[in-house]
């Protein structure tokens, strides 16, 4: 059973946690992505053994709105909270915008950082959707539909089927999580999409640098992915020219919705990998 933690950040606003105690080594860190939640990786969070820790990303689910989005500003306020609940070293796990901020918190604590899971994320390549909808005046447009838009059954399930998981319905807990919520969500959506932007657009953007994170690093997409499309994958290359990088094929923007099972064992894999190994001692010699 999962505890929730409200952690009162320096400047008083409150990001919120999802941690599941373990019974194995090692502890993994998920940052979901643009809309969802720490509720979205409950499943997840309820099928590894390990202890497990979901955030709630800045502006979204009970977490306050950030000062102003930026891909590193969400990574401070996440290396801030695991400072508040004791965390040394971990997996860290990232799904599109939460990928971004994964690479951004890699790249602030590496030590702390035992290895990378990227899931499609943003960051290593401009997302021409998410800088269409940033133009004046059609930026007004969208953030007078959204409310509608995230209110209602159909158009959440319509979107998510053609933008998302390929064809794939989403679940009833989905649903429920994005249109009961509707225009709480504004706030964090504009500030999560700023930040894409900017995270595409920037002079130091990750894919024109070398990221200063030097663990193993493992990224997956899909082939079908409609919001951060795959070509990204060269990218991260380019910035991490280490990283581990699976194109699945068949699969949309999703990875936990879509290929759960796979998902799940690549993490147990990665998680598993990171730990340190125990020493072996040899046995002393007998005395003469």
């Amino acid at each position: 059973m999962a505890t929730v933690q409200s952690l009162r950040l320096r400047d008083g606003r409150i990001l919120c946690a999802r941690r599941w105690p373990g019974t194995g080594p090692g502890t993994v860190v998920i940052l979901h992505g643009l809309l969802d939640s720490s509720e979205g990786w409950a499943v997840l969070g309820e099928r590894l053994t390990c202890t497990r820790i979901a955030f709630d990303l800045p502006g979204f689910g009970h977490s306050d709105p950030p000062c102003h989005g930026s891909i590193a500003a969400y990574a401070q306020d996440i290396a801030e909270g695991l400072g508040f609940l004791g965390v040394e070293r971990f997996t860290l796990v990232g799904h599109s915008l939460g990928g971004a901020v994964a690479t951004a918190l890699a790249e602030l604590i590496p030590d702390r950082v035992a290895a990378l899971v990227l899931l499609a994320p943003a960051g290593f390549g401009r997302i021409h959707l998410a800088e269409v909808i940033s133009i004046p005046g059609l930026r007004n447009l969208v953030q007078a539909a959204l409310p509608l838009a995230l209110s209602n059954r159909l158009a959440v399930t319509a979107g998510y089927m053609t933008m998302v998981a390929n064809g794939k319905a989403p679940g009833r807990d989905v649903v429920e999580r994005v249109t009961s919520r509707g225009r709480a969500l504004i706030d964090g959506a504009r500030e999560g999409t700023r930040a894409i932007v900017e995270a595409g657009r920037a002079g130091d953007a990750f894919y024109r640098r070398a990221v200063g994170y030097h663990g193993p690093v493992h990224a997956i997409w899909g082939d079908q992915d409609r919001l951060v499309p795959r070509s990204h994958r060269h990218g991260l290359r380019a910035a991490l020219p280490h990283a581990e990088i699976e194109v699945w094929r068949g699969m949309g923007h999703h990875p936990l919705q879509e290929r759960f099972d796979e998902l799940a064992g690549l993490i147990r894999k990665v998680s598993a990998a990171a730990q340190p190994r125990p020493v072996r001692r040899r046995p002393r010699a007998a005395a003469a």
